[in-house]
């Protein structure tokens, strides 16, 4: 766009647009005035109407060959002109950052000018229905609106010389075909024994996405909306940061130029594995940015089921991808070790033509866990960098909570954002997560900022496992006071929560966590004869450090067949990882078994899965506890592992009556005549009998609509003694006995 010799820059797309359909309208009228023939041979022999005459066939035939028109090439040099005077026009636009849809496109695609022109062509029958009808008619054919083959290299090439050209840029290689055009014919004759139309009058069309991105009427493809994102090209300031000693980061970083890397060779294919929150997303939004680049990301989990499906909304993705000059990211949310990737054929094929097409090509996949490059679709030739993310220090979850918090912040104690930096593992985007869950329970009650209870529950409220597919969890109800045990055992139990409760002080802080790789997480073994509260001291530990308690149900992880325990135990401790929850192992012994020497397959393979047990338990940074009723039979190297051997001793009379006391609640109506102590001295029974004995008699109070008494508790007691197979001793319980045959009377 010129005004009075001087280049004015186009304000708009539409604008360019416009000015591009003039010198094509101008094109139509002179191909009108030579009769709509091929201007390079017979400007005469063309469009004559519906009827071919055979006077016609033999003047084409013999001038086939005869001088051009000299109409058509004024039109051709006023062509050139026009396009250069456009050009001008478009680059100073883009130098002032206006978008140019079809510059964009045509230096995205590398197009030549019969491509840029075969572009505008066709868009110009998604523009305005007058020029269908000029289509129709250069075309022969009212059922062919639409631009052919044909068509265009008579109507769009400066010479004779430039149809070779012409017709590689329209094979099936070509970016036109591959990116930008509809496959089909939409046109073409349906039905079995249909005549099949000819190559050169095949109808070509743009595909839905081309035109609107042309138009600028989508900022993403409608069609792909349901499982893609795009992210503009904007920094943001919370990403974490990255640990300048990992060399697989700098190596991503160094990616950030203005590398064109197409054509199918030396594509960048990123993998990024870590936890949920810990910032990959973000990570490769920022790199996008450095490059001035879309993010594309790609749910595959929200992907079609169907194959065929998949492959076409593959297809779309790298359309939206090459036009758009963006870089890809596959996101997998919940990848396990081992398994195939669906769709991988089309995922394959799809970033094989995004690494043809695209002038930056650059590929990324997320996961939870590590994928190897033979699982993954990686283009040929692309080169493969893995980088992981963990869960950020607690020095940086101090500040993302602060962050997070915002103004909010001041309101706190320092010593509330260190314990809740301390207390909870999670990436930056469980913090932010966890902040604006608690600001909703606060506002639900009317407080403009949360309260601790509210910030714990939100804590709790970020973990996202399946730990209830292989274990059961124990919601804590029992506290300290519920626990009666003698002063050694109860203070290492105290102590054990105090170690997880400084731990970040003690591995971060004071530097110990770079003397010890592995080893970092806290186990206890729990060892005493059945009832004496090794699951209440499991549960009371849980409610102290405010974590989930699941108690591994074995019958869901020992299996018969070879390898598959060990399959179970690892998705296990993987989801406990991502949980932070307690695993409670009851019954132990029967995983963790002395090893035996190797007689068979069977004792081969069983100290197999003891060996791997523990180095997982070794290797967990959360909470396990063991419990077994038989110390004895624990493999001695699974000791020697144990940050805390716990023993739970017999109660003696004295421990006794104060489990007694610790299960009658507050509230509950007792009989004057009931004596603990007596109770305690008589019954030489371990807690979790005296429970089943304390709730026995409750019910019979109920029953008899009196206080609970000596009475009740005696009938519950001789009840116990029987299921344990005790002997009963006549008058054991005197002067309390009761005679029985009466009471049931």
């Amino acid at each position: 766009m010129q005004a009075e010799g001087k280049t004015v820059p186009y304000a708009n797309g539409l604008q360019h647009l416009n000015d591009e359909l003039e010198w094509l309208e101008a094109g139509f009228r002179t191909l009108l005035e030579l009769g709509g023939g091929n201007p390079f041979a017979n400007p005469h022999g063309g469009m004559r109407g519906l009827a071919v005459s055979v006077d016609e066939l033999l003047e084409a035939s013999e001038d086939e060959n005869n001088g051009t028109a000299e109409g058509w090439l004024r039109y051709v040099e006023e062509r050139r002109s026009r396009e250069r005077s456009i050009a001008a026009s478009a680059e100073a636009a883009m130098r002032e950052g206006v978008a140019l849809p079809l510059s964009q496109l045509c230096g995205r695609l590398r197009l030549t000018v019969w491509e840029r022109r075969f572009v505008v062509l066709c868009l110009s029958a998604e523009l305005n229905r007058k020029y269908e009808k000029w289509l129709a008619y250069f075309n022969d054919d009212v059922t062919c609106r639409a631009p052919t083959p044909d068509l265009a290299y008579r109507f769009l090439c400066d010479s004779r010389e430039d149809m070779p050209k012409a017709r590689r840029s329209l094979s099936g290689s070509g970016a036109l075909r591959g990116i930008l055009l509809v496959t089909e014919d939409a046109y073409a004759s349906a039905g079995p024994g249909a005549p099949v139309r000819p190559k050169l009058k095949t109808a070509l069309r743009l595909d839905e996405r081309t035109v609107s991105f042309l138009l600028q009427t989508e900022k993403l493809d409608a069609r792909i909306a349901a499982f893609a994102e795009a992210h503009m090209p904007v920094r943001i300031s919370s990403l974490p940061e990255l640990p300048p000693e990992d060399e697989a980061m700098d190596a991503i970083g160094g990616l950030a130029g203005e590398i064109e890397v197409g054509g199918g060779t030396g594509i960048p294919f990123i993998h990024l594995s870590g936890p949920a929150g810990s910032g990959k997303k973000l990570r490769l939004r920022h790199l996008a940015a450095a490059r001035r680049q879309r993010l594309l990301v790609v749910s595959m989990r929200a992907l079609p089921a169907d194959a065929a499906r998949a492959a076409v909304a593959l297809e779309r993705v790298a359309r939206e991808a090459v036009l758009t000059d963006a870089a890809i990211v596959l996101s997998e949310e919940h990848a396990a070790i081992g398994s195939d990737i669906p769709h991988l054929d089309g995922l394959t094929r799809a970033l094989g033509d995004y690494a043809r097409y695209g002038r930056r090509p650059l590929v990324a996949w997320t996961s939870n866990a590590k994928r190897q490059p033979s699982e993954l679709p990686l283009p040929a030739g692309a080169g493969w960098i893995h980088g992981e993310t963990g869960i950020p220090a607690a020095s940086a979850r101090f500040d993302y909570w602060q962050a997070a918090a915002g103004p909010a912040a001041e309101a706190y104690p320092k010593s509330t954002w260190q314990e809740l930096a301390d207390k909870y593992r999670f990436t930056a985007g469980q913090i932010a997560n966890a902040w604006r869950q608690a600001s909703a329970m606060a506002a639900g009650r009317g407080d403009p900022i949360p309260g601790r209870r509210e910030l714990d529950a939100a804590g709790r409220g970020q973990f996202r496992h399946r730990l209830a597919q292989l274990a059961d969890r124990i919601v804590p109800a029992r506290s300290w006071e519920d626990l009666v045990l003698p002063p050694e055992p109860a203070s290492l139990i105290r102590e054990a929560c105090n170690r997880f409760r400084h731990r970040e002080t003690v591995f971060e802080r004071w530097g110990f966590g770079r003397k010890l790789p592995y080893g970092k997480g806290l186990s206890l073994l729990f060892a005493g004869p059945p009832g004496t509260g090794k699951t209440m001291a499991a549960e009371i530990i849980a409610g102290e450090l405010g974590l989930e308690l699941y108690r591994i149900d074995l019958s869901r992880i020992v299996s018969k067949y070879i390898g598959e325990t060990e399959q179970r135990l690892s998705e296990l401790f993987s989801e406990a990882e991502n949980s932070g929850a307690i695993l409670f192992f009851d019954e132990g012994d029967a995983l963790f078994g002395k090893r035996t020497e190797v007689k068979d397959a069977h004792d081969k393979y069983a100290n197999l899965e003891a060996a791997y047990l523990l180095q997982r338990i070794e290797a967990y940074d959360g909470v396990t506890i063991l419990a077994t009723n038989l110390i004895q039979n624990m493999d001695e190297a699974l000791i020697r592992r144990m940050g805390f051997v716990v023993k739970f001793p017999f109660p003696g009379p004295a421990e006794r009556e104060m489990i007694f006391r610790a299960h009658l609640p507050g509230h509950s109506p007792l009989s004057n005549d009931l004596d603990l102590a007596f109770l305690a001295a008589r019954l030489d029974v371990s807690g979790g009998y005296i429970k089943n004995i304390v709730l026995a008699a409750a019910f019979l109070a109920a029953t008899d609509k009196q206080p609970i008494g000596m009475t009740h508790f005696v009938r519950a007691a001789r009840q116990e003694l029987r299921k344990m197979g005790k002997i009963l001793v006549k008058d054991a319980f005197s002067p309390y006995d009761v005679d029985l045959n009466e009471t049931f009377g």
